[in-house]
């Protein structure tokens, strides 16, 4: 990705009033999947209590921002920002954000906070959902396609590699996702996505820091707030 395209998706991720812009699905989103959207035992008031205060000593860049997943996710500048890029392939335009399946989490109450942490970036997300929810939201497969794919900007060509894996030791499944741009050296992304009894978390790293070490630690200490916050 070239420095300009990069950080303007820095931007985004960090930014309060889009700090889930960019988390788009990878699983198929249809009528079925719809069907199962399930708003979860917990309000957005809930969930913005659950949320971490300060990552690294660092508090939250503005207050959490609180609403329905669609909503928190289908805002001007997110949508603005993925019309104005042509990604090749096409799927790969939202499969390579997270793991999340939109659809099934639509009408489900959210909440999430942004801090800017040193160079890097850092977002936390916690979605309401039920039990058959959060597992069909996590069932998307990462497209083979994807491992490497090109986004065009402003008639600009950009390439990218990206990968995902499952990791155990946070909460009853979890994904890591790492986005990075193919020949520079520039900011990395690290998402990681989980399932909680009642929730569907996410954090986000984005920054020349950026590591898999790093979103797994800040994930293990999200999961753990946030779990003994909703029990």
């Amino acid at each position: 990705m070239g420095v300009r395209r990069w950080r303007q998706t820095a931007a985004l991720l960090v930014s309060a009033g889009a700090a889930a812009a960019s988390l788009a699905g990878c699983g198929a989103a249809g009528p079925a999947a719809a069907s199962m959207a399930s708003a979860g035992p917990f309000s957005a008031a809930e969930l913005r209590g659950a949320l971490l205060t300060r990552v690294n000593g660092v508090t939250t860049v503005a207050p959490a921002a609180t609403g329905s997943y669609s909503s928190l996710t289908g805002g001007s500048a997110g949508t603005a920002a993925a019309n104005a890029v042509k990604v090749i392939p096409k799927a790969c335009g939202g499969a390579t954000m997270t793991g999340f399946n939109p659809a099934v989490l639509a009408g489900s109450p959210v909440a999430a906070a942004t801090f800017r942490v040193g160079k890097n970036g850092v977002s936390e997300m916690l979605v309401a959902s039920s039990a058959r929810a959060a597992s069909s939201a996590l069932a998307g497969r990462f497209p083979a396609a994807c491992g490497r794919y090109r986004e065009t900007v402003d008639g600009k060509v950009f390439g990218y590699r990206a990968r995902e894996s499952g990791i155990g030791g946070i909460g009853r499944q979890a994904l890591v996702l790492n986005v990075r741009p193919a020949g520079a050296t520039v900011d990395d992304l690290w998402s990681l996505v989980y399932r909680g009894t009642g929730f569907v978390g996410s954090v986000t790293v984005v920054g020349p820091n950026a590591s898999e070490a790093a979103v797994r630690e800040l994930g293990e200490q999200a999961y753990a707030f946030a779990a003994k916050s909703l029990s």
